[in-house]
């Protein structure tokens, strides 16, 4: 998403092309694209450190390109009685609808920009935990993204009207984090990030304030 701020926008997106290179390669590393045994070993990360109870709502995502595979963790938590849903966007919005998934093993058709959702005919569900693919993110737990701005105002627009808690939880490849990120007064920040060597929770200040 364009910013008021064009030096903000080149930080953003120098950076943006030198992580995702980090990302490529540590998929390319470890078995290939998107790093099936990392994906596994990032799993047992977030099982270790983040309580998904039966019944929950977790909204992962479809890996695409050398984004780190959530499918492992996703089906262990449905396994466990979690309701697992994948984001599709809407025409003319940027606010992420997240739609039942039944079946993992099966590729959902292609929606909006080829990625792949479940139909509009599935059930819609608003998430307790939604898993945030992401380019790079930093210390204190901000994030970056592709550009397109929809999880920094889908999760706004979730923290502002849900009746329940969202955690939001960046998952990616350790190599994906940086000390700081260029940020502007939109860009949401992470509850948690999980990645291959451990899971950081984020301090919540800012709704608090």
């Amino acid at each position: 998403m364009i910013s008021a701020d064009p030096d903000l926008d080149r930080r953003k997106a120098s950076l943006r092309a030198k992580l995702k290179a980090r990302r490529a390669e540590a998929a390319r590393a470890n078995d290939g694209a998107n790093g099936p045994a990392i994906a596994a070993l990032a799993a047992d990360r977030f099982l270790a450190a983040i309580p998904v109870a039966v019944g929950q709502v977790v909204a992962g995502y479809w890996p695409m390109g050398d984004e780190l595979d959530p499918r492992p963790l996703l089906t262990q938590l449905q396994s466990r009685g979690a309701l697992i849903a994948l984001p599709a966007v809407q025409q003319g919005s940027r606010l992420l609808q997240f739609r039942l998934c039944d079946d993992l093993a099966a590729l959902p058709p292609a929606g909006a920009y080829g990625i792949p959702a479940p139909a509009p005919t599935a059930t819609l569900l608003v998430p307790d935990i939604l898993l945030v693919p992401l380019v790079g993110f930093d210390a204190a737990g901000y994030r970056l993204g592709m550009g397109g701005g929809y999880y920094d105002a889908t999760l706004q627009g979730l923290r502002t009207v849900a009746d329940k808690k969202i955690l939001a939880v960046g998952y990616a490849f350790a190599v994906q984090q940086v000390a700081e990120l260029p940020h502007a007064a939109h860009d949401e920040r992470l509850d948690w990030a999980v990645t291959e060597r451990g899971a950081v929770e984020f301090a919540s200040e800012r709704r608090d304030e």
